[in-house]
């Protein structure tokens, strides 16, 4: 039975891996730094940022401290919302496919975007409502492939429902980092086929795989009891 659903947010709801990706490019350039868009997608794609920048600098044998890190995180950031301005950055389907979901059960989110991301876009879709817990960057220590995204929105929802099980919970994600994440966690999981093709997912053994969010919905009317 599945009793609550936990969202990754990029390249599930909000389609902005592209601009995440070239966020992070401007930066990198300005230090030195480059990358191909196919290290992005094998190595990049599912880390927040600090593991971005800290696994960009580690495979260059460049030093970076604590100070610099923030630094790196706060300028993408700044690009990012220069990119985002007056955008509709959720996939088309992406505010139906929540809003029916929001009707069957408690619905999170965890991501490694940073909260002020996450929140802008959900407000500006009208979705900040649907969501019980927002797990961000900065609410955990470890990022994905770690499990304690999943394990930490599990915890938030279980303070309205002591009996939710983590085996209750399925993640829905577009990335083999991502699925892993989850099944670390003890948790099901949908991957969507968005930022890599369903092949590719599939290796990383979902228990379903849809090709776009606008298969979303399908799934949910057959897979979660109202």
């Amino acid at each position: 039975m599945i009793r609550a659903l936990i969202f990754d947010f990029n390249g599930v709801l909000a389609n902005d891996d592209p601009i995440h990706m070239e966020a992070f490019r401007e930066v990198a350039k300005l230090e030195g730094l480059s990358f191909t868009d196919e290290e992005y997608l094998d190595t990049y794609l599912p880390l927040n940022d600090r593991d971005c920048f800290k696994t960009l600098f580690a495979t260059h044998a460049r030093p970076l401290t604590d100070s610099k890190l923030d630094d790196l995180i706060r300028r993408k950031s700044v690009y990012y919302f220069q990119a985002i301005a007056d955008k509709t950055v959720l996939f088309s389907e992406a505010a139906a496919a929540v809003k029916a979901a929001a009707l069957r059960c408690p619905l999170a989110i965890a991501s490694g975007a940073r909260a002020e991301e996450i929140r802008h876009i959900l407000m500006h879709g009208g979705l900040q409502g649907c969501f019980s817990a927002i797990i961000a960057a900065e609410d955990v220590q470890f990022g994905k492939p770690h499990p304690e995204p999943f394990l930490r929105a599990h915890e938030r929802l279980s303070e309205r429902d002591h009996s939710l099980g983590l085996s209750d919970c399925v993640a829905v994600e577009d990335s083999v980092g991502g699925i892993q994440s989850a099944h670390r966690a003890g948790m099901r999981c949908l991957a969507i086929a968005h930022s890599y093709g369903p092949e590719r997912l599939r290796s990383a053994g979902p228990e379903w795989v849809i090709d776009s969010i606008a298969d979303f919905v399908s799934w949910l009317e057959k897979e979660v009891s109202k």
